[in-house]
């Protein structure tokens, strides 16, 4: 097959579902780490931690701009460059922080985990506080092609969707940019081919591959972050319209896909009576759902949260568990 999304599409148009197995993998897919200190001067910490790493990181390289107070650790692979950490000296609620970004998986893929074990051996040898201010935790899903239909039906909560030049649904967003907690749910195929990373697609065997996730920021994580989470996907599910009387049916339609068109779509009714009629009907579907599909996603991530656990132990230490008794009551 071709590493281009028409044949891509093309494949899939000719899978047989019956045959592919189902699954949901968790992964943790982005840190945002800040390092801190009260009595030492960070900025020559930014420095010599840039000129320490020259001489653990043999088969990567530097990408440097020190007057702006940023650079990045990348590696070569096949003529294109790879960013596996991004380090800034920025401003952080009004003083200096060390901020370092970096996608875990990046950095196993392509063999840099002893040079971000490095990284923290500096960090903890220098005395400095270290703690996450953001983290993506990653439900990759697999030959689910009915997952483009999911819906979030929480109130409070803003939803947009974008769509691809074949008006096919590419990603849908919950919550806004710069909230605490924000979820994506997104072709993830399509991001790998734009890329040019066909080689991790399994086109055989996980041919329809959607990742939902959830972008959590500083407020949003602590040791009950598993259980938020857990909460939060009760309010998802393939919410069926069959069951709402034929003359709500046009108002519950935008309600799931354009939300934000309501008032404009329903001009005679009142802001007030459209909020009681979102409520009502966020209860009538709730009521009537005969999903299991949150109760998958569930399951999975009390599965999988003792090995997620393990893996953020070996990337940032023992400051943060995300959960204490490896249990989430569901």
């Amino acid at each position: 097959m071709k590493n281009t999304i028409q044949s891509l599409r093309e494949y899939q148009s000719q899978v047989d579902l019956s045959k592919l197995e189902k699954s949901i993998y968790i992964s943790i897919d982005r840190l945002t780490v800040i390092f801190d200190s009260e009595n030492q001067s960070l900025r020559r910490i930014f420095r010599e931690l840039r000129k320490s790493l020259d001489n653990i990181i043999q088969e990567f390289s530097i990408q440097e701009n020190l007057r702006e107070d940023y650079f990045t650790l990348y590696k070569t692979i096949n003529e294109d460059s790879i960013n596996l950490i991004f380090f800034q000296l920025s401003d952080y609620g009004g003083y200096q922080v060390i901020r370092l970004d970096f996608n875990p998986n990046s950095l196993k893929e392509f063999e840099g985990l002893q040079v971000w074990r490095q990284i923290m051996n500096y960090a903890r040898l220098n005395r400095l506080e270290i703690r996450l201010s953001r983290l993506d935790l990653a439900f990759d899903i697999f030959n689910r092609t009915e997952i483009v239909f999911l819906q979030h039906i929480k109130g409070g909560v803003s939803h947009k969707i974008f769509y691809g030049r074949g008006g096919n649904i590419e990603s849908k967003y919950w919550g806004a940019s710069g909230s605490n907690v924000q979820v994506r749910l997104y072709d993830k195929n399509i991001e790998v081919v734009s890329h040019k990373r066909a080689d991790k697609l399994d086109i055989e065997n996980k041919p329809f591959w959607w990742r939902l996730e959830f972008q959590l920021r500083t407020k949003a994580i602590n040791e009950e972050t598993i259980s938020e989470i857990s909460k939060r996907l009760e309010n998802f599910s393939f919410f069926s319209l069959s069951s709402v009387p034929d003359d709500s049916k046009a108002f519950a339609y935008i309600f799931l896909h354009e939300p934000a068109l309501l008032p404009e779509l329903f001009p005679y009714l009142k802001p007030n009576t459209i909020r009681v009629k979102k409520t009502r009907l966020r209860k009538h579907l709730k009521t009537f759902d005969s999903s299991s599909f949150s109760l998958e996603l569930q399951d999975a991530l009390k599965e999988q949260t003792p090995r997620l656990n393990n893996e953020l132990k070996q990337l940032i230490g023992e400051f943060l568990e995300l959960t204490s008794k490896g249990e989430i009551d569901i």
